[in-house]
């Protein structure tokens, strides 16, 4: 073993640059593969370590999309008429997130969870303070995560802490829970009970009446219950007027709750992910390791055929054939041992800069863990042995005479074999190149046609202070030179949008409608940028355009209005609307989704004030939003104040397409950087084995650009090869990849064009800089040693 451990050394010392690429590319594309293969294994196993997991279902009534939204007096009904059902837990969420506020500190924002008593029975949390299971059985009670205990209290005990919540009632801290180690699709910072929302939210009829559907609703089911036996027996209950059909009622295990995808409006707490994203991330993880893998055949394999006489010195030194394959073994073991060993220092280094940059969040202690070191020892030992069993054969089969005469390789195969594995990381290069321009290409598609205005456009929260203070808080900000339009709405890019089924009323057949709405006053439209088409819009001029609504494209075509103009429906409440008119489809919400049927409210009630400034000047943007803060914060010193950006705003809509093209685009890149390091290897050794060739072209008269083609020719050759290859799979890929959106860019041609061109451009400068060095070499240095 010493003696091989010595050769390893020898080996790579005496050709430092090869090896060098070679360790390199597999510790960069380990290393990658390693966080990608963490972060899917996080993501596949979301909520996982819930005790009773298995048994936690949600209800919901699937049409299009899942609704997920039941009414408070369903539990009741489940849990007096289903014997199947153990226990029953509703959850709700809040419309705004909360203001917590301890005695003499300054408030914060966060959010809050209302759930039944048994939450703790069906979901399991570490207790760090208190007794969680009994903390949700009386009003005013709170349960709060480690996290927020630290913003709260600091390093103090928690339990019997009071807080304020939203500047009035008072919750009293009876259990500290630690946030979960493994994924969750559950994200809360505070949990308090249902008693408590009827007082600080008091609306009787949500637990009462059928029609208020605010919660979703969770069963644990006894063992060995039949989940599709039990959904119709809920759907069952409800009564006639609100029955839906028995085959689209469903109950979702809540382990796969992850990645199914809900109607979701005020459930924040319940988070989706995208399962075609991390498939997506884990092939490319498997592609990068190809590369790596292709790039260390080729390079492993000319490093061998160059020390076949080595290998025959052995054998007449007394070497036995046992004695050659172990060493051709552990060589290759020790490359990928090592490769691994630089890998997992390379992401303890880089990982949170990672994070950081791709918004995926990391758990570095996994890499430290005895299961991975042995799946990683495993795996180095595994590799070793797939990539250097053939040539330990070969070596040491072949006969000492052969090694020393160097006839052991049989150049054309050899060629032949190193073209195709080179042709294959070209077209894999390829591949990415083209999908990475098109993964920007759409979420520049959708950022840039909202069909609404984003371009200086600020909006400040409102507190319940500046509710009460709309009047004051306008005048104050129209006094700044830099304000253009001021305006309220219920309406934020990627806040909540409420979503409302009625019918039609008046003259003739009632018929459903089914919309989203949100209120607005008469300026929204003209700070929106939003297009008229039909009618007209609110005025303030006219007092009886206080339950009129304007409604989009949409509305029309999905209800099946003929005559929009003077329809009259009811809202959920009973109110009758009137649509006045008809403004062009935009995207309230991310362009994944399609455009729903809208109906903007003429009603007081606003959440945001909106502001849009005239000037470019970033100097004096800023200065003017740091003005309009500050009059928010006179006019509300009871609650934090902040000024947000529609574009900012939007961007975070799309967060979730932003965090996969980063950390797409990266790992393509890294990909593209193992390749070119391959092709630099190959370089090396095609201008070593044709270093005689070249000083006689050169001694004959060849100038050092035909040279160079001449060593460049067999690459451009290889890249036409890869791109002829590429082209379909690229094609069928990213076709099947938009087929996910809802709107999506043109599938454009100059994408695998420009995509073949970078990866000819990418060949080259690699290898032309060791072809120029090649070629431009004393042809005399070259014969002298041949």
């Amino acid at each position: 073993m010493q003696n091989t451990l010595k050769s390893t050394y020898r080996n790579f010392v005496r050709k430092p640059v090869t090896s060098l690429i070679n360790l390199g590319g597999l510790a960069l594309s380990l290393s990658m593969v390693i966080v990608l293969a963490i972060y899917t294994y996080s993501e596949l196993t979301t909520d996982q370590f819930h005790k009773n997991g298995s048994r936690v279902y949600l209800y919901s009534d699937s049409g299009n999309l899942p609704r997920i939204y039941t009414p408070g007096v369903l539990k009741e009904n489940i849990d007096q008429n289903i014997p199947e059902v153990e226990s029953t837990l509703r959850l709700a969420g809040t419309w705004e997130a909360p203001v917590f506020q301890v005695e003499n500190q300054e408030p914060i924002s966060s959010d809050l969870l209302f759930a039944d008593p048994s939450f703790f029975t069906f979901f399991s949390y570490k207790a760090v303070e208190g007794n969680p299971e009994v903390a949700l059985t009386e009003p005013l009670t709170l349960v709060i995560t480690k996290t927020l205990a630290g913003k709260l209290f600091g390093s103090q005990s928690a339990i019997g802490k009071i807080v304020k919540l939203n500047n009035g009632k008072t919750l009293t801290v009876k259990a500290v829970i630690a946030e979960p180690t493994a994924n969750s699709s559950l994200s809360f910072s505070a949990l308090t009970s249902m008693a408590t929302r009827q007082l600080v939210m008091p609306n009787e009829a949500e637990f009462k009446v059928w029609p208020f559907c605010l919660f979703q609703t969770f069963v644990l089911l006894k063992e060995g219950t039949n989940p599709e036996a039990v959904a119709p027996k809920i759907a069952a209950l409800f009564p006639p007027d609100m029955k839906t059909k028995k085959s689209e009622a469903k109950l979702t295990p809540f382990n796969k709750l992850y990645f199914t995808q809900f109607s979701l409006f005020n459930a924040r707490y319940l988070h989706c992910g995208d399962r075609t994203k991390v498939m997506i991330l884990l092939l490319v993880a498997a592609l990068v390791l190809i590369i790596a893998l292709v790039n260390f055949v080729n390079i492993s394999s000319s490093q061998w055929v160059e020390r076949v006489h080595q290998i025959g010195t052995l054998k007449i030194a007394g070497a036995s054939r046992w004695n050659i394959f172990f060493r051709v073994i552990t060589e290759t073991f020790l490359v990928f041992l090592i490769s691994v060993m630089v890998s997992v220092l390379l992401i303890a280094l880089l990982v949170p800069r990672f994070s950081e940059y791709t918004g995926i969040q990391f758990r570095l202690s996994l890499i430290f863990s005895f299961n991975f070191m042995v799946v990683s020892i495993a795996g180095a030992l595994l590799l070793s042995l797939l990539f250097s069993l053939i040539p330990a054969l070969q070596l040491s089969g072949s006969k000492a005479i052969d090694n020393l005469k160097k006839g052991i390789s049989k150049r054309a195969r050899k060629q032949t074999f190193n073209s195709i594995l080179v042709t294959t990381q070209f077209a894999i290069a390829i591949v990415l190149i083209a999908f990475t321009m098109l993964v920007q290409k759409q979420v520049d598609f959708g950022s840039n046609n909202l069909g609404m205005n984003q371009e200086n456009i600020a909006g400040i929260k409102l507190t319940p202070e500046l509710m009460a203070k709309k009047d004051v808080l306008k005048k104050l900000i129209a006094q700044n030179p830099n304000v253009k339009q001021i305006s309220y709405a219920q309406y934020f890019p990627g806040e909540i949008i409420s979503h409302w089924e009625t019918k039609t009323t008046g003259q003739g057949e009632e018929k459903p409608v089914s919309y989203d709405t949100f209120n607005a006053d008469a300026s929204f439209f003209k700070t929106a940028g939003l297009e008229l088409i039909q009618g007209r819009l609110f005025s303030d001029d006219f007092s009886t355009d206080a339950n009129k609504v304007v409604i989009n494209e949409c509305f029309i075509r999905e209800n099946k209005l003929s005559n929009p103009l003077g329809t009259k429906f009811l809202s959920m409440n009973g109110i009758v609307f009137e649509i006045v008119g008809v403004v062009r489809d935009f995207h309230y919400q991310s362009y994944n989704k399609p455009i729903l049927p809208l109906a903007i409210r003429n009603e007081p009630f606003s959440t945001y004030c909106l502001i849009s400034m005239q000037t470019g000047n970033y100097g004096a943007l800023k200065q003017t939003v740091q003005d309009i803060e500050a009059k928010g914060k006179s006019l509300s010193p009871s609650y934090p104040v902040a000024v947000a950006f529609f574009d900012q705003a939007v961007q975070h809509m799309y967060e979730s397409e932003l965090q996969f093209r980063r950390t797409f685009s990266l790992f393509a890149g890294c990909a593209i950087v193992i390749c070119c390091m391959g092709i630099l290897a190959m370089s090396l050794f095609a201008c070593q084995r044709r270093i005689k060739e070249i000083g006689i072209r050169k001694v004959n008269g060849a100038r050092v650009a035909e040279v160079m083609v001449m060593l460049n020719n067999d690459f451009v050759k290889w890249v036409a090869i890869a791109f002829v290859i590429a082209l379909p799979i690229a094609y069928f890929v990213m076709h099947k990849w938009l087929e996910g959106f809802a709107y999506k860019t043109d599938l454009s041609w100059w994408i695998f064009g420009l995509a073949g061109l970078l990866a000819l451009g990418i060949a080259l400068l690699t290898v032309s800089w060791q072809s120029w060095k090649a070629a431009t070499r004393n042809p005399v240095e070259a014969l002298r040693y041949e």
